[in-house]
């Protein structure tokens, strides 16, 4: 009895655990966005399963530069309050997501 309780709670921890590091390793950047869909995928698709982007930039010919998700907005009220507000960042390149980032912090500088 003792070692059928043993070994369920060694499976456990070790399904409990695959499913972790499976999980963070496909949301390396933040939970909410799954990397490896988001890099390689059209902006297209990328809205698809996420919605609207906050915000974009384009290149001067119109091209998608940049899409933005904004994932917290912690914006002060005062002016010299701190700005925590979160973005996760897509880069496209030839209407490609090449890369992410997560910035912190008020947009623009």
């Amino acid at each position: 009895m003792k070692k059928k309780v043993i070994i369920s709670l060694v499976f456990l921890v070790i399904l409990l655990s695959t499913l972790t590091l499976t999980f963070f390793y496909y949301h390396p950047t933040h939970y909410k966005y799954n990397d490896r869909f988001v890099i390689g995928n059209t902006a297209d698709k990328i809205t698809e399963k996420y919605g609207e982007f906050s915000q974009v930039r384009r290149s001067e010919d119109g091209e998608l530069t940049c899409g933005i998700y904004m994932i917290r907005d912690n914006t002060p009220e005062t002016i010299m309050s701190y700005d925590n507000s979160l973005w996760y960042e897509i880069y496209f390149q030839d209407g490609i997501a090449v890369s992410i980032t997560l910035q912190e912090g008020k947009r623009g500088g």
